[in-house]
Parts: structure tokens; sequence; C-alpha cells
């Protein structure tokens, strides 16, 4: 969930302008999101919860994560994969745990690989995401719904779903 124009690893410049981010934050809170949990896949989705995934890991906090820094083409997949190397490095020597994950749009193109870490703070989260140049990352509480949590001011052409938090 890279912002366009921003280097892999790269913090978040701001260069995208408000009606993109809230183009960006709809798509984002309309994907659907998958983490690999020995050898099934369970998704997850912004707005509800994900009992089953808590079932498997259990953990009190949980967030979906890329280095992936798209639109498909303009970033080699080579340079993606070692932007989420990177960032999987960095996720365990900060000692969390974390499973192999992937967003995609709700129609099951343009793929984004990441991780599902367990158990990082907000404040974490928010230095992960700004390290690694993302716009969003999707963040969530044992028993609660799954939210968006965009690393921008909320854009005046924003809607109103209240499953995306604007942290700026």
């Amino acid at each position: 969930m890279a912002e366009h124009s921003v280097p892999a690893d790269g913090a978040a410049n701001g260069d995208v302008p408000e009606s993109e981010r809230a183009r960006l934050a709809a798509a984002w809170a309309a994907a659907h999101y998958f983490v690999t949990l020995g050898r099934k896949e369970w998704l997850f989705c912004t707005g509800l919860t994900a009992p089953e995934i808590e079932r498997q890991v259990m953990a009190d906090r949980y967030l979906f994560i890329t280095a992936w820094n798209p639109p498909p083409g303009e970033t080699p997949r080579a340079d993606n994969d070692a932007a989420q190397a990177r960032l999987e490095a960095r996720v365990q020597a900060l000692g969390l745990s974390l499973h192999p994950a992937l967003g995609c749009d709700n129609r099951g193109g343009m793929v984004e690989y990441g991780c599902l870490v367990l158990d990082a703070t907000l404040a974490q989260a928010d230095a992960l995401a700004r390290e690694f140049g993302q716009g969003g990352t999707l963040c969530w509480s044992t028993g609660e719904p799954v939210r968006l949590r965009m690393m921008w001011p909320r854009p005046s052409e924003a809607g109103d779903d209240p499953y995306i938090d604007w942290v700026g």
C-alpha cells in the first residue's frame, strides 16, 4: 500500500494529491487481504472481524504491512521483493513475529505481498509504515474489526468510512 513516487524504504513524501489519497483509501478499504498460516490462506477485510485468524495465531494486535511500491510495472518485482525482505528483517529485529500475507484489489488483481505482524504497537506500525514509504496499513486488536490506518491527513474528498483512521 505504498504511495506513488515513493522509493521503497523511503519515508512517505506527502506528494500524493488529496483526491488520489481519497481514491487510494477507498481502494485499500475495499481490497481483500490474505495471510498464510500453515497450509491455508485466511481472508481478512477492512471493517470485519477476523476470528479465524485470531484463533490460529493468538496476539493482542495485528498489523498488515507491505514494502511494495506500486503501481504495477513502475517498480521492478526484484526491487519490491528486496524491499519486502528488508521490511521483514526489520520486523524480526524488533522481536516481532510475522506471517506471509498479501493484499489484492477486490477483483483479484494487482497483488502486493506483505506480512501480518503480531503484537506491534501503533507507534511501531506507524514508524514501519513511514520507514518503508507506505501510505497505509491495516491494524486491529483482538475481537475488533480490521481498520485501515492511513498515514496522511484526511483529505476533504474522503468519504465517511468508520473503519479508516487518518493519522497524518
